[in-house]
C-alpha cells in the first residue's frame, strides 16, 4: 500500500534494518512500504479483525509475553499495562472510552513514529484495534502532524474499512507540528479544542479524556509493539526497540535492536572505530549529555541509572572534539523557543538559562553561573502542565554531573567554539529527517484555527 504522496523506494536499505533477526516491526524488507494484503500475509490483524473485545482482548494481552513490562515509546517510559487495566476499568464499569495513537513525534532527532505510519501502517491500526478492543472503545483516532504519515495512514484506514464489518470507527486527526504537541494532555486538549497545549494533570486522559470520558493516549510504537504480541511465536515485545541514530557527519539511521545492547556496538556500528569515544544525546532533547560508556546497556533502567533517560530511542552522537557546553546551550534554545508559552516558570526559566550556556563563549567568573545552573538542575522539576522544565533540569544534571570541569573551564576563560556557535535557530543542526526525504519545515507551527478535523 501507498499513497500518491509517498515514493515506494523511500529509503536507503543500509539506513533502515533490524540488528540480526528481521523478526520486528521493521521485517525483512524495511525499506518497502507494506499493503494491507502483505501485513495479514505475515501475521496480522490475527486477533482485530474478529468480534472478541473487553475481557478477554484485555487478558490475551496481559498474558502475551512482555507486555507486562512493556513501557511506553513514545518518551516517558510509562508502563503500558497500567493505563490499558485504568480504561478497561472505567469500562468495565459502563463508562464509554476512547484510544489515541499518538503520532505527533516532536523531538528533533527522531523518526521512528513517522517511519511506522509511513511504512508500516497497518501495524499501527492493527495495534490501535486491538488496543481500542481491550478498552471497549468504540471510537479510536491516529493522531499524527507528519503530512506524508497522515497521507499513508489515511490510505491504510480507507483499504482496512473495505475489509471489516463493525468495529471501532477510526479517525485520522491532523496534529499541530510543534514539541508539546504530543503531551498526552495536549493530545486530548488538541482533538476536543484545536489547541495543542498540555493542560494541568490530574485528571490524567484515562480518566478524563477526549469527550470528557476515560481516553487511552498510546505512542504508535507501542501499540505497533502490542499487535506483535499475540501473535503466535512472538518475540517477547520487551526485546526490541526502535531507535534513530544521528551525528558525527554520519546519515541518520533507523535501527531495531535488542533490548540491552552494548552502547558501544551500536557506536562502532555508525563509526566504524573500536576506539571512539565520542558524548551522545542520550533518549532525544529528554535525556540530556552523556559519555558513550561501551558498556552501557540500552534499555530503561540501565540508561536511567546513569542519571538519564532512554526517551523515545534516539541517539544523537557528538565527536569527542564536539563542545557538550555548546551542545547543551543548542537544546536549551530549542526548549526556550518551544515549549507552549503559557506557563510563567517554564518561560522564564527556558529562557533565562538558554540565555546563560549561550553566553559562555566568553569569561563569566562574577557571574556566579555555577551555582545558578546547580539549582535550575533541581528546582525546576515538576515545575510546569508538562515536562518541559523536567527536561531542561535533566540536561543540566547531566552536564554538570559528567562534565563539571568542562562548565568552569567555560565560566573562568570562554571557548572558542561556543563564543562562534551561531545566532537563533541554533538547534537545527540536531535535527533529522528520513533519509530521501525533505526536511520538515519547524520554523512555522500550523495556525490554531487551522487545524483538520477527524476524519
Amino acid at each position: 500500500m501507498t499513497s500518491p504522496t509517498v515514493s515506494p523506494s523511500l529509503l536507503i536499505p543500509d539506513n533502515v534494518r533490524a540488528w540480526g533477526s528481521a523478526d520486528g516491526l521493521l521485517g525483512s524488507s524495511p525499506a518497502e512500504p507494506q499493503s494491507l494484503q502483505d501485513y495479514v500475509e505475515t501475521g496480522g490483524y490475527q486477533r482485530t479483525l474478529t468480534d472478541d473485545h473487553g475481557p478477554h482482548v484485555l487478558a490475551a494481552l496481559e498474558n502475551a509475553t512482555g507486555v507486562s513490562t512493556l513501557r511506553g515509546r513514545g518518551g516517558a517510559a510509562f508502563p503500558t499495562m497500567t493505563k490499558l487495566r485504568a480504561v478497561a476499568s472505567a469500562a468495565a464499569g459502563g463508562s464509554v472510552t476512547r484510544v489515541v495513537a499518538n503520532g505527533a513525534e516532536g523531538e528533533p532527532l527522531s523518526y521512528k513514529d513517522r517511519y511506522l505510519m509511513r511504512f508500516r501502517p497497518h501495524a499501527v491500526l492493527d495495534g490501535l484495534l486491538l488496543a481500542a478492543a481491550a478498552v471497549d472503545a468504540d471510537v479510536a483516532f491516529v493522531y499524527v502532524a507528519d503530512p506524508l504519515a497522515r497521507a499513508s495512514m489515511t490510505a491504510a484506514v480507507e483499504e482496512l474499512d473495505a475489509h471489516r464489518e463493525g468495529g471501532p470507527q477510526l479517525r485520522i486527526f491532523a496534529a499541530q507540528d510543534t514539541y508539546v504537541a504530543g503531551e498526552e494532555s495536549a493530545v486530548v486538549r488538541s482533538i476536543q479544542t484545536g489547541v495543542a497545549r498540555p493542560t494541568d494533570k490530574p485528571p490524567r486522559p484515562y480518566q478524563i479524556g477526549v469527550d470528557g470520558v476515560p481516553t487511552l493516549v498510546i505512542n504508535v510504537e507501542t501499540v505497533a509493539r502490542l499487535a506483535r504480541s499475540v501473535r503466535a511465536g512472538a518475540t517477547p515485545v520487551q526485546h526490541d526497540l526502535l531507535v534513530t541514530v544521528s551525528g558525527m557527519g554520519i546519515a541518520p539511521r533507523l535501527l531495531e535492536v535488542p533490548d540491552g545492547l552494548p552502547l558501544g556496538d551500536l557506536v562502532r556500528e555508525m563509526t566504524g572505530e573500536r576506539s571512539s569515544r565520542p558524548n551522545v544525546i542520550m533518549g532525544g532533547f529528554f535525556g540530556g549529555i552523556v559519555p558513550a560508556w561501551p558498556s552501557l546497556r540500552l534499555n530503561f533502567d540501565a540508561v536511567h541509572s546513569r542519571g538519564s533517560s532512554l526517551g523515545c530511542g534516539a541517539l544523537h552522537l557528538l565527536a569527542p572534539d564536539e563542545c557538550p557546553v555548546k551542545a547543551a546551550a543548542d537544546i536549551a534554545s530549542f526548549y526556550s523557543a518551544s515549549n507552549a508559552k503559557q506557563c510563567r516558570t517554564c518561560m522564564s526559566s527556558t529562557d533565562t538559562i538558554a540565555s546563560v550556556l549561550a553566553s559562555l563563549g566568553t569569561s563569566a567568573r562574577e557571574k556566579g553561573y555555577e551555582r545558578h545552573l546547580a539549582r535550575w538542575s533541581t528546582q525546576l522539576r515538576g515545575r510546569g502542565a508538562c515536562a518541559v522544565p523536567d527536561g531542561v533540569a535533566l540536561l543540566l544534571r547531566t552536564l554538570l554531573r559528567y562534565y563539571p570541569r568542562e562548565v568552569s573551564r567555560h565560566i573562568a576563560v570562554g571557548c572558542p567554539q561556543c563564543a562562534h556557535a551561531v545566532d537563533g535557530r541554533r538547534w537545527e543542526r540536531f535535527t533529522v529527517t528520513m533519509p530521501g526525504t525533505p526536511a520538515p519545515d519547524r520554523s512555522v507551527a500550523m495556525s490554531l484555527h487551522s487545524l483538520e478535523g477527524a476524519r
